[in-house]
């Protein structure tokens, strides 16, 4: 077809291309196969991909990880995110591949499957850690079949599991760049914490200065008694928006709460005022399309629980937080996941655990929907790209 066509015709034709195609065009010729697995090709179909994603959204995915229970078992699936039921597809579980790969034999046994730190661009950011073991750290692209592991940091977990490391995943626009922040500190926020960046291009961890690290983060460290912040569980629900990664924490000193961010690019701290009169409120962070929200959790008599959710519209612009739906719902526990490209709110009954909840926002209409026998830990907006195919370093299954 070279002999017929320009080369970039080729190239405007095979960047519009779904991603399973094109790999299997990397077959074709071995011009194709450079070309597809160029940087700046990859980055290109990448953008486009998105665009087309929010033009239109009945074509957005969702990453769901659900689990069983025992070894093996997890199950990750993409599905359509204008529907209630439909599966676009089943993902190969990476586990059984990463553990051959990466643990020795006696660390199998105690390594039985990752946690999901979160998704961006088609990439997954998966992450264990445990006494004896260390860190591990793993980004995964499901749609190339390729993962790529970071270099394990010490064991941080002591015997008596006093000590934990927490993770976010995020993206740097301006480099092309995919980094890793971790944070290790006591389970009861009595100590600093020891904050580190691992970035894809650099390929290592740096460990930042305890001048860039606030007095007041407490990423990951468990909502006990009266002793530390939180929402309930473990206070590492974070949001990645306008390419800085977000948490709702609480002063050192008294009950007030804000938001902290980490900006990707500049790799620095900074922080963002909350609404007037939710600085004590039990809050959640989320990515609402391309803007930051806020969700004010409250449970009533009943078992009902109510809902105010509010959109920062300028970035960083406290004056800019605007308050668009209250919703009630005849439910408690829920535990919120994620906003659906279609405007609808996800929730897990953290009661049953086995089922979700989605929420149409305006008319407070919900679906019950799951995978039966499996128990929903991760879900998210997902996109299929090509990031990681050209790596050098990276594993394929």
């Amino acid at each position: 077809m070279s002999d017929y066509f320009p080369k970039d015709i080729i190239q405007e034709i095979l960047q519009r291309l779904p991603t399973k195609c094109l790999i299997k065009c990397t077959l074709v010729c071995k011009p194709w196969r450079s070309l597809i697995q160029n940087p700046s090709f990859i980055h290109s179909h990448l953008r486009r991909t998105i665009h087309s994603n929010n033009q239109d959204a009945a074509v957005g995915l969702l990453l769901l990880r659900a689990f069983a229970g025992n070894e093996n078992s997890a199950l990750y699936s993409l599905r359509w995110d204008n529907s209630e039921t439909g599966e676009h597809s089943k993902l190969v579980n990476p586990y059984p591949y990463i553990k051959e790969a990466i643990f020795s034999p006696s660390e199998r046994v105690v390594v039985r499957d990752f946690h999901v730190v979160g998704a961006c661009n088609g990439l997954v950011c998966l992450a264990v850690d445990f006494a004896y073991v260390g860190s591990q750290t793993i980004i995964w692209n499901p749609s190339v079949r390729k993962f790529v592991t970071l270099p394990r940091r010490g064991v941080s977990l002591s015997k008596t599991g006093k000590h934990r490391a927490s993770y976010a995943f995020g993206y740097d626009s301006r480099t092309n760049d995919y980094k890793v922040l971790r944070s290790t500190s006591n389970r009861y926020g009595k100590t600093p914490c020891e904050v580190e960046i691992w970035s894809l291009l650099r390929g290592s961890w740096k460990s930042l200065s305890a001048a860039v690290v606030p007095e007041d983060f407490m990423f990951g460290v468990y909502n006990n008694g009266n002793v530390v912040p939180g929402n309930f569980g473990p206070v590492d629900k974070h949001a990645f928006v306008n390419g800085a990664l977000h948490w709702v924490q609480r002063r050192t000193v008294g009950d007030d709460k804000f938001i902290l961010w980490f900006h990707m690019g500049s790799e620095l701290f900074g922080e963002i005022m909350m609404p007037e009169g939710l600085t004590r409120e039990r809050c959640f962070v989320l990515r609402y399309e391309e803007s930051l929200a806020l969700l004010k959790s409250e449970e009533l008599q009943g078992n009902c629980s109510k809902f105010d959710i509010w959109v920062m519209k300028e970035h960083g612009v406290v004056e800019s937080w605007t308050k668009l739906f209250t919703v009630h719902l005849q439910r408690h526990m829920l535990e919120p996941f994620c906003f659906t490209r279609s405007g609808e709110l996800v929730f897990k009954m953290c009661g049953s655990g086995r089922r979700l909840l989605k929420v149409d926002l305006k008319t407070e209409e919900f679906k019950y929907f799951g995978i039966d026998g499996y128990m929903c830990h991760f879900m998210d907006s997902f996109v299929e790209s090509l990031v990681l195919l050209g790596q050098a370093n990276a594993i394929s299954y």
